[in-house]
């Protein structure tokens, strides 16, 4: 359950579906243009052409409009609602009103009233449930198996007409809302999503802090909590404000009668659609620069925009069009300019058309090198003078089609996702667009209008505009309310914009030229190896596997080449080479992998054992893009001032690695700790200043002489294909190369009753705990631990985080680790310290050894077959069939039978067998323990966790080199 401070927008580098998303909406309408802005008439919903389900639109009684999704092939049956109300419509004076009215509607119905019983349900038969407030709407999600549907939906739409909104836990909700900004609040995109609506208009509810903690949702003089609460329950939570989404395997005929049984109910108050009035900015609101200094060692300078709300324009899309031409990578562009001057690692943009409702928001990302930090009135000198650019000669013809071929050829080809959040998403869009256009807004550009997309070109002027400079370095002295971020606001001054304009004259910046990787060609290949993976080499240097898919006929497919080695974990100065080499490759390739983006293709390297080479997406040109790539790894070459910025952002990226969640520090801590070839930050840095470009060239070469590769490919490709891919790769490298056994990271192996423990004070105020199991791999384990999971897991979210309100982020896993079973507890508490929370996890242990007990055989067969519904079912796509595929590609498990093998072995499984796992856990007998501890600020008088004889682990590297010998 989270909130946040904008549409779901995602912030992308380069064109493709994802960046047009968010140009819909309805709100004020469009002024008349000689070509027309509006989409053309439709008498039926517009849908792939390979989309085989059935969709319905209707409108209940009540005026809640629904759409229907009928889908016979699926074992999981969703639904979505969203509400027309969102952080906007709070009042003033209970910040976070909405989030906390989202949370209280899970604590029970008139109907269901037993709290915890929804999740209880939910998790029992294979579900997920969640939801999130936005500015603009809340959403409601909810999943589970098709059998179960006529009862989830019962108690789900109950929310929306009988929620109890039980006062008695009122406290507790507060809680779990603070807990989840305690969380999330330190956050520098948080922070500064805060920041950007506080330097607005402060008469716009943009202004206002929208989290809500335990300050923020108290009583106020003359007026109670719960009283608001109510009120913006009864008042907002009319049927005519929603909008749902039903997906189910049943005929869309059984699929109405259930809409209008469980939706029909929701009253219709007429409530009039929330309207915002007031201005999101004046003009003494703009043109300003604001400076933030962050609370990680975070180094951009964003440059936010409001702008009018075109959001009725998504037949047109000028937002999408802008976008496209901002962030492009190709030479001579922006982003290729300010990255081959070494001044920027990235640049990238997103926009809203109607984030403040009345007004939309297009905002430039450009993050900086160590280089760009000191030189930002380049940086901004670039800026201006690529908007000149564009505003003087960006609008053309030709860009138009070549977006709109790329959305095309996405939306005629456009995968299934999963269901629940395809639910999800319908909801949301049904607020904003006709139901006609729903699935297919994203993906129409039915026009060039030229005179749109000028008036957004127009717009982004300084006049419109906020510039953020964000660094360390900054200076700032006002303080923000609930935040810890520092900042300051200055106008941006005739002489700041003039010296802009002087630094502007460095730079030669053109438009971007024609893509040539276009695919041309969508022919499929005959689908041979359908079963699992075939081997089609064998040899001591390297292997082959094809796979195609049994399910979907594509021309599309993903292809890795990796060249292993355990060169790059064999010391602390390798990892640092290796981390070195992969961000100098990322930026090299970045125009490659942008012009890949665009035709419907994705380009990744990464360097973990060894270097490996990925290709996705439409196969007609993939050939020619790998062969880019691996001209571009061989020819790679770095200098002493290009090398400089990647070490500085190598040590700023672990600094602020400290500044992260705990959740986000939790999980790679005990990675560090239990990959043997791990090194400590200390060690890392240490080797980074040594490091020369020499060093660099040097160490490619090197991993090129030692590579063994492994080749996977799946999808559209011919065995002859895939085997020219891997002989394009193997006559570049060394003829003389020293071919050693396949690479794996060893892992930590912790015997049976013995306890590691790392224990960290870190910079945050919250704890963190994992407390971690390991045994040696067996299926009946593996069985056993993912029918545990489902009926662990709500009851322990019940105790721990619903009654009990010790942390908004508690949970429970068990899944193979290699060729151990790890099963973990874990939570960030910011309420109690590190041995008080274990204490309280170890009563709620101790006391759940009688709830499984309890399990009837109805309900253990319920949630056993919900594991087996969510392993067995159909893969919703290409990658999703992959995969099923690739963990046991890498570890050369060649039989691909491991997920079999774990549905016959969950087959077999009793509750007996759940139970005996449970006690061999509890009885930290047959297990291994390995437990991470972080201690934050707020607790740092509070004692660590001291099992009786554990070991403590100190120092990660000594550590390691102990276990070795």
């Amino acid at each position: 359950m989270t909130v946040s401070s904008g549409r779901n927008t995602t912030l992308v580098i380069l064109i493709g579906a994802s960046i047009l998303l968010n140009a819909c909406g309805s709100t004020d309408n469009a002024k008349s243009e000689a070509i027309s802005t509006q989409p053309e008439a439709q008498s039926e919903i517009v849908k792939s052409p390979i989309d085989n389900r059935e969709y319905a639109s209707i409108v209940l009684d009540n005026q809640l409009e629904v759409m229907l999704v009928s889908d016979p092939s699926i074992e999981k049956s969703a639904a979505a609602l969203s509400v027309a109300v969102g952080s906007l419509q709070e009042p003033k004076e209970f910040g976070g009103l909405a989030h906390y009215l989202e949370h209280m509607l899970f604590l029970g119905t008139s109907s269901y009233p037993t709290v915890g019983d929804y999740s209880e349900f939910i998790s029992r038969n294979g579900g997920s449930q969640n939801a999130y407030t936005q500015l603009d709407h809340t959403n409601y999600m909810v999943a589970v198996n098709n059998d179960a549907y006529d009862q989830a939906l019962s108690r789900f739409s109950g929310f929306f007409y009988e929620a109890i909104l039980d006062e008695s836990y009122a406290d507790k909700e507060r809680n779990a809302v603070h807990s989840e900004w305690s969380m999330k609040g330190p956050n520098d995109w948080v922070i500064l999503e805060q920041l950007n609506g506080s330097t607005l208009n402060p008469k716009h509810p943009i202004s206002q802090f929208n989290w809500g903690n335990l300050d923020s949702l108290m009583d106020k003089e003359n007026n109670k909590l719960q009283t608001a609460l109510v009120d913006m329950y009864n008042t907002y939570y009319s049927a005519n404000l929603m909008k749902a989404a039903m997906i189910s395997n049943l005929p869309m005929a059984d699929m109405k009668k259930l809409a209008m049984q469980h939706f029909g109910k929701i009253p219709n108050k007429n409530t009039p659609r929330p309207k915002m009035t007031v201005a999101v900015a004046k003009p003494e609101h703009l043109k300003k620069v604001v400076h933030y200094i962050p609370q990680t060692d975070m180094k951009q300078l964003r440059i936010n925009f409001v702008i009018e709300n075109n959001a009725q324009q998504f037949a047109v899309k000028p937002n999408g069009y802008v976008n496209y031409l901002l962030a492009n990578e190709m030479p001579g562009t922006l982003a290729s300019a300010l990255r081959d001057a070494g001044l920027s690692n990235a640049v990238y943009s997103n926009y809203d058309a109607d984030e403040y409702g009345n007004a939309g928001s297009f905002t430039l990302y450009i993050d900086l090198t160590e280089t760009g930090v000191q030189n930002r009135d380049e940086v901004m000198g670039a800026v201006l003078k690529y908007l000149a650019l564009l505003r003087k000669e960006g609008v053309n013809p030709r860009y138009f089609k070549e977006i709109k071929q790329s959305l095309s050829n996405s939306f005629r080809f456009q995968e299934k996702t999963n269901d629940y959040s395809y639910a999800m998403k319908i909801a949301a869009d049904l607020q904003h667009i006709p139901a006609e256009y729903v699935l297919s807004s994203a993906y129409e550009y039915q026009r060039f209008n030229p005179e749109v997309i000028q008036a957004v070109l127009d717009q982004l002027t300084l006049d419109n505009a906020r510039i953020f400079y964000i660094d360390k370095e900054q200076q700032g002295e006002q303080s923000m309310e609930y935040f810890a971020g520092k900042y300051s606001v200055h106008d941006i001054s005739t002489e700041l914009e003039q010296k802009w304009q002087q630094q502007s004259a460095k730079f030669t910046l053109t438009l971007p030229r024609a893509n040539s990787l276009m695919p041309e060609s969508f022919d499929l290949v005959a689908a041979i190896h359908t079963d699992k993976p075939a081997q089609l080499v064998s040899e001591q240097d390297h292997s082959v596997h094809l796979g195609h898919s049994a399910l979907f006929k594509q021309p599309k497919g993903k292809v890795t080449l990796d060249l292993n080695t355990g060169l790059t974990k064999s010391s602390a100065k390798n990892h640092v080479l290796a981390d070195l080499l992969d961000r100098g490759l990322g930026q090299q390739l970045t125009e490659l992998q942008s012009e890949a983006s665009a035709a419907g293709m994705g380009l990744n390297t990464s360097l973990s054992n060894g270097l490996s080479l990925t290709a996705s997406g439409f196969t007609d040109k993939q050939g020619m893009l790998l062969a880019s790539a691996l001209k571009q790894i061989l020819d790679f070459d770095i200098s002493e001032s290009e090398l400089a910025n990647l070490k500085a952002s190598f040590k700023s990226d672990i600094e602020s690695s400290k500044r992260q969640i705990l959740l986000n520090q939790l999980f790679p801590k005990f990675s560090q700790v239990s990959n043997l070839d791990a090194f400590s930050d200390e060690a890392l840095l240490a080797e980074v200043d040594g490091i020369s470009p020499t060093d660099i060239k040097g160490f490619r070469d090197l991993l090129l002489k030692q590579a063994h590769l492994r080749v996977l490919a799946f999808g559209n490709y011919s065995d002859q294909q895939v085997i020219d891919l891997s002989n394009l790769v193997l006559e570049q490298l060394p003829k003389d190369r020293q071919i050693a056994d396949v690479y794996q990271s060893p892992l930590l192996q912790v015997a049976p009753g013995k306890v590691y423990s790392w224990q960290e004070n870190v910079e945050m105020t919250d704890i963190g705990l994992i407390q971690a199991y390991l045994a040696p791999r067996n299926d009946a384990d593996l069985a056993a631990a993912r029918v545990l999971s489902q009926i662990i897991r709500p009851a322990l979210f019940k105790q721990i985080r619903t009654e009990e309100q010790l942390a908004y982020a508690v949970g429970f896993f068990g899944q193979t680790f290699r060729e151990q079973m790890l099963v973990a507890y874990y939570i960030q508490s910011p309420a109690k310290g590190l041995a008080e929370v274990h204490q309280r996890i170890a009563l709620f242990r101790k006391g759940f050894t009688q709830q499984l007990a309890a399990v009837t055989a109805e309900e253990f067969a319920t949630t056993k077959n919900s594991v087996l519904i969510t392993l067995t079912q159909p893969a919703k796509n290409l990658s999703e069939e992959m995969g099923e595929f690739t963990g046991d590609w890498r570890d050369q498990k060649w039989n691909f039978d491991s997920k079999q093998r774990l549905i016959e072995a969950i087959e077999k499984i009793t509750l007996d067998d759940v139970i005996n796992f449970y006690h061999r856990i509890e009885g930290n007998k047959d297990f291994g323990q390995v437990l991470i501890q972080m201690r934050g600020t707020k607790f740092a008088d509070k004692a660590f966790i001291e099992p009786k004889g554990a070991i403590k682990i100190t120092d990660i590297d000594s550590f390691h080199q102990q276990l070795s010998q």
